[in-house]
């Protein structure tokens, strides 16, 4: 299994909000980050995309890794939304991460401390080739929320896995396990998913997914949702909508969002 670096590269953008707020969701704490530099990204208007396009990963990946092997690739995030941000790739075209992807991140986030979001089309990606933020930094939100083991047989548990649910009415999975066993109840879960979108927030404590029924809350929340959001930290691009901001619209865009409880 390729092990990943936890040294960072030389040439990383610094995470350098504008202006950030703090409110809480389901009465656990959230952060909000004005950046309005993301607008830059490639694809950010969501709204204009087109059925194809010539996506930039392979572009992005043979000019700006800085770690590489046959199935994986490691490069700077230029418009980072937390701490020491970088992003892994799968070095060849997918949509899905594989076992080998998950089970890299989820040993990176053991040895590091760190955490990982996955995102993907329809849930806030802006590039469909599967990738993952990895990040020196954890939030409290998901930490803060209460729990209860998953009742309901979605898919053949691998020994040493524990399925449990957000105490939420929105569907919050989470496994605990090692990483080999995680990363095959990654891929079983996407087997079972329902839903043509999820996000995955993958911490030291649990591995988080959550499926997507829409992918831009409006007018609770102004862009795509997308695992930082969920994460506990909402990115804006436009100071009227950070400001305007507050506990109930943020709570409506989690609900408006996201699939109902699983069981």
């Amino acid at each position: 299994m390729p092990e990943l670096p936890t040294t960072l590269p030389d040439n990383l953008t610094p995470f350098r909000p504008t202006m950030e707020r703090l409110l809480t969701v389901f009465g656990a704490p959230v952060e909000l980050a004005l950046l309005p530099h993301r607008r830059n990204r490639h694809g950010y208007d969501h709204g204009e995309q087109q059925p194809f396009i010539r996506a930039p990963a392979q572009r992005i990946i043979d000019e700006e890794s800085y770690w590489r092997c046959e199935t994986l690739a490691l490069t700077p995030n230029k418009f980072p939304f937390a701490q020491d941000q970088r992003i892994l790739w799968m070095a060849r075209p997918a949509r899905e991460p594989d076992e080998t992807f998950w089970r890299a991140l989820f040993d990176w986030v053991d040895r590091s401390g760190g955490t990982a979001l996955v995102n993907n089309v329809g849930a806030a990606a802006t590039i469909p080739r599967a990738h993952a933020h990895l990040i020196n930094e954890q939030l409290p939100f998901l930490s803060s929320i209460d729990e209860r083991p998953l009742r309901k047989s979605v898919i053949d548990v691998p020994t040493s896995c524990e399925l449990v649910v957000k105490i939420l009415p929105c569907c919050v999975m989470g496994v605990r396990g090692p990483a080999a066993a995680r990363a095959k109840a990654l891929i079983r879960l996407a087997d079972a998913r329902r839903t043509a979108a999820w996000n995955v927030i993958a911490t030291p404590e649990a591995t988080w997914s959550i499926p997507r029924t829409a992918e831009t809350p409006a007018p609770h929340f102004p862009s795509p949702m997308g695992a930082s959001e969920y994460w506990g930290r909402f990115c804006y691009v436009d100071e009227a909508p950070f400001l305007d901001a507050e506990t109930e619209t943020l709570t409506k865009a989690w609900e408006r969002s996201t699939s109902t409880s699983v069981d």
